[in-house]
């Protein structure tokens, strides 16, 4: 109970991908892994932008820059959300991660009872 995870599709402005993330409503914003299924690097799908951001990682006191990737779009439940940013990090256990930004944004409602997305 309390893990819901969704299929996603991120689109690039070359190719897109579908993975499953879990959907977190205690992040602040979207986090993808380093390396995507098959071997696939985010930055392989096609940015928008590119920049860095200072991130705190649990256990550090320290802020450390990670790149952080804006994509073409991002569905989730069938909602597609315009270049959507992500923080790109290292073996954070799934492909991505979906904040509560997003969650905000597309007017989704989680249902821990029934591990649910809804509207």
């Amino acid at each position: 109970m309390g893990l819901i995870i969704d299929p996603i599709e991120i689109s690039g402005t070359i190719k897109s991908v579908k993975i499953s993330a879990p959907i977190d409503s205690g992040v602040e914003g979207n986090y993808i892994n380093a390396v995507l299924p098959n071997g696939i690097r985010p930055e392989q799908l096609g940015i928008v932008s590119y920049g860095e951001i200072p991130i705190s990682i649990p256990g550090s006191s320290s802020r450390e820059l990670h790149n952080a990737l804006t994509f073409a779009n991002l569905t989730v439940s069938g909602v597609i959300f315009s270049e959507p940013e992500f923080i790109v990090l290292e073996n954070i256990g799934f492909p991505a991660i979906i904040g509560v930004e997003i969650l905000q944004m597309i007017g989704l409602k989680l249902d821990f009872r029934s591990d649910t997305i809804g509207f």
